[in-house]
This record gives C-alpha cells, structure tokens and sequence, in this order.
C-alpha cells in the first residue's frame, strides 16, 4: 500500500489541477487552453502508472486494443477537453477525414435529437471517433475515456451493446478515481476563473469544436458556443 492514503493523493491531485486552470485569465489564450486540457490527461496517466504497483487491480483488466465496446456509450466531457481535441484533429487530421468526420458527427445528432431524456441514456452508437475498432483520436481523449475499464469484456458486450442496460461495470476504480479527482479540479479552477465547464455531450461539443476554427478564442471570450451540448 501508499504510504500516503488514497483519498489524500486525490485531493492533491484536485487542488494542483484546480490551481492551474485557475491561472487562464493569466493567459488567456487556446495554447493555454490546450496544455491545461493536455495536462490533465498527462497527469491522469501518470497517476495511475505510479500508484498502480502500490494499490493493483484485484481482476485482470480485461481491455485491449480492438475493444470497443464502451466506445457505443455516449460520453460526457468538459469544454477545455472537447477544444483540445478539435485541435489535435485539425492538427493530425487530413482534410478529408475531419469532412468524414464532421459527416459522422451530423448522423449521429440527427438521430440523437428526436429523443427524450430517458431514450437518449439508452442511445447506442459508435462515437464518431471510431474507426476499425480503434480511437482515431487516442492520443487525445477525454478522462472518462482514459478512466473506464472492465473486468469482464462479455459483461460489456452484453449491457452496453446488446440490452443498452443502465449498469455499473465492475472494474479497476483507481483510473476513475483520479479522473473524477482531477475533473472536479478542472471544473471548479475554471469557474473561479470564470468560465463555466459544464458537462458536454462529447459528439455535439467536437461538431461545434470543428465547425468554427475560432472555438477556443470564442469560448475565452466568453461565448457560451457549447450552449447545445450540455448534458442534463
């Protein structure tokens, strides 16, 4: 075990990344933007490398490439994660794929829109993401993306694809835990800088993202572009 209990890591963890997004106003600028969403991610990683030899899984974690069940779940993610990764496309991405993407995104909220509440919680779809099985966009996703995992990979298929079921997947809690921890340091570093980093629909959020090449100054001035995305 840590010598330094869990519960005490997470809140330094909280308090760091609550520290550095309360310094935008300071810098109020989409590279800015970016580190701190890169940032989290890093520390999010790193976290859960250190501290994983100290407090391991009591399963095998039964995810790997290829797998992508959880990927048909609809994500939530905040405002400064969504610009960073509308970044990273334009950055990685060809011309022709962010169109392939952008039309994937389209679909999806077509058909995502119509429905109530409680239809949309039971929505199954592949993120627009998903190629092949695998995250064209790894590198930069989000932290509840980086958090989940399963012990049971059938477990998945079955509640997620099979009954679109409201469940809890038994897993490793430790990289949901550290994820948790830094998003509520995200969210109130940002609100006492003044922005509001409200729970987004990670497919609408990126459309917006990738609609408008000027999101990220956009959103620092305080336009509420992701207004459509929230999540209730």
């Amino acid at each position: 075990m840590s010598l330094v209990p869990l519960k005490d890591i997470l809140g330094e963890l909280s308090e760091a990344m609550q520290e550095n997004c309360s310094q935008l106003p300071q810098n109020r600028t989409p590279a800015m933007v970016y580190t701190l969403a890169k940032g989290a991610a890093d520390i999010h990683d790193g976290a859960v490398n250190s501290l994983k030899p100290s407090l391991p899984p009591t399963k095998e974690i039964a995810c790997a490439a290829g797998c992508s069940h959880c990927c048909h779940l609809p994500v939530v993610t905040e405002a400064i994660t969504v610009l960073r990764l509308a970044h990273y496309i334009r950055t990685n991405f060809s011309p022709e794929a962010i169109e392939a993407l952008r039309t994937r995104i389209a679909a999806r909220q077509a058909q995502l829109l119509p429905l109530d509440s409680a239809s949309r919680r039971h929505f199954r779809q592949a993120c627009p993401l998903l190629e092949n099985g695998q995250c064209t966009a790894y590198e930069a996703r989000p932290l509840i993306c980086r958090s989940f995992n399963s012990f049971d990979e059938s477990a998945c298929r079955t509640e997620i694809l099979e009954k679109a079921n409201d469940f809890y997947m038994e897993g490793y809690p430790l990289p949901f835990e550290i994820g948790s921890a830094l998003t509520r340091g995200m969210v109130n570093g940002l609100s006492s800088a003044g922005y509001r980093d409200a729970q987004l629909d990670l497919a609408a959020a990126l459309g917006v993202a990738l609609d408008r090449a000027d999101a990220a100054e956009a959103w620092l001035a305080g336009e509420d572009i992701f207004a459509n995305s929230l999540v209730a």
